[in-house]
């Protein structure tokens, strides 16, 4: 045993090795120190500055704050009313008082007020003497690192039915509300956007004889088809810019909510820069 013993190997204590960061790492940690903690201590306007940065990013969601219901023999109302908020509570107490998000919420509760009201008007001065319903729900379009769009459907039936879209963007890179208008550079988008519709209408109902739609015809003219700043719109999984209708507002009512895809390359020279950067990056 003893000889066993004095043949084993001498066990060398292993020195515990000390960590030493690079002057990268030291020079960026004083860099992230400054500008994070003490520029906002030592002054007011960097402090306001940092306040102003948005910070959406993957964590904005939907939920549905309210649901109104009404029933009876010849009445029925539905009414779901979202909301966008942030998905953990740090997010929400950075956000809450972001004005594009608080925007987009006070628009659809009053959207949903104003719809909600004029069915009630409705019943009380109607009554008994017709049927008739609204129903209002929403869908999440789109919720990318840098854009989101929020859709609601409005289905509206007095004797004869009604149905609407309203779309609501968010600029997740600025934390605004965005409408067609604003991401449009050059006013000849608008002529070149509804010229496209127009040729794909004319060339849908050359084939199918059960397609009507309200172009070239003699009575209402081709400018029905018409896009303004505020007109519907939302981006496609590629990238393409989508134009939709509404019930009766460019075809008769048998044809539904037509909608007409634009392709991204007709008009990204018309979009403001930030913009086109968008669709190419998140589409």
């Amino acid at each position: 045993i003893e000889l066993t013993l004095a043949g084993l190997p001498e066990k060398k204590t292993k020195r515990k090795q000390i960590y030493k960061p690079s002057r990268f790492a030291v020079g960026f940690s004083c860099f992230l120190f400054l500008t994070l903690f003490l520029f906002p201590n030592l002054s007011v306007t960097y402090a306001k500055t940092l306040e102003k940065i948005p910070i959406i990013g993957d964590i904005v969601r939907i939920v549905t704050i309210r649901n109104y219901f009404y029933l009876d023999e010849k009445h029925e109302m539905k009414i779901e009313v979202p909301k966008i908020e942030m998905e953990d509570e740090v997010s929400k107490v950075e956000m809450e008082d972001n004005e594009g998000i608080s925007l987009v919420n006070a628009d659809i509760e009053k959207l949903s007020d104003t719809l909600m009201k004029r069915f009630y008007d409705d019943l009380n001065s109607i009554g008994n003497d017709a049927h008739f319903s609204l129903y209002v729900d929403y869908e999440m379009v789109t919720n990318t690192k840098a854009w989101f769009t929020l859709k609601i459907r409005v289905h509206e039936a007095v004797g004869s039915s009604n149905v609407y879209y309203k779309y609501y963007h968010l600029n997740k890179q600025t934390g605004e509300s965005v409408q067609l208008g604003d991401i449009v550079a050059d006013d000849a988008f608008y002529g070149i956007v509804e010229e496209d519709i127009k040729e794909q209408m004319r060339k849908a109902m050359e084939k199918d004889n059960n397609l009507a739609y309200w172009v070239d015809d003699s009575v209402l003219g081709d400018d029905i088809v018409s896009i303004d700043a505020e007109h519907n719109f939302y981006w496609d999984q590629n990238g393409n810019l989508t134009i939709p209708f509404d019930k009766y507002e460019v075809s008769p009512g048998y044809m539904g909510t037509p909608e007409f895809t634009v392709d991204k390359d007709l008009v990204r020279d018309y979009l403001k820069t930030e913009f086109q950067d968008i669709i190419d990056r998140e589409n």
